[in-house]
């Protein structure tokens, strides 16, 4: 067991390294991402004040408006019931929950709802000491 606490240090000190290097690329990012930021709503106000959708550089490229929407429920019930009701099944993603999925399995003999196919895999996890 010698080696496998040796390979674990080994595993903490690299983990240790990895996120500082990441925090340090973060930070060295950091001032060129708030140029491109600047720069992203320079063009979104020329794009309203021309109000056009994109302005295109032969030399150097094309800035677009783009959008894209959310959706986020701030009553859950509430939307359920009106997809149920309504039976307005294209409102809503439906899959599967892996734990409820299991706890349906523990109860029916190992076997998964219709439909579903149910999966695990294990992983490694190092906790510092």
């Amino acid at each position: 067991m010698a080696d496998v606490a040796t390979y674990i240090g080994k595993y903490v000190q690299l983990r240790d390294k990895v996120k500082e290097i990441q925090e340090k690329h973060k930070a060295e990012l950091a001032p060129y991402k708030a140029a491109m930021e600047q720069l992203e709503g320079y063009f979104l106000n020329s794009l309203t004040a021309l109000g056009t959708d994109s302005i295109a550089s032969h030399t150097y490229g094309t800035v677009y408006r783009n959008v894209k929407n959310s959706a986020t429920l701030f009553d859950a019930d509430a939307f359920r019931r009106h997809v149920i009701g309504s039976e307005a099944w294209d409102l809503a993603d439906i899959r599967a929950n892996a734990p409820a999925v299991q706890e349906f399995m523990n109860e029916h003999d190992g076997q998964a709802p219709p439909g579903v196919t149910f999966s695990q895999f294990t992983t490694v996890g190092i906790r510092r000491a």
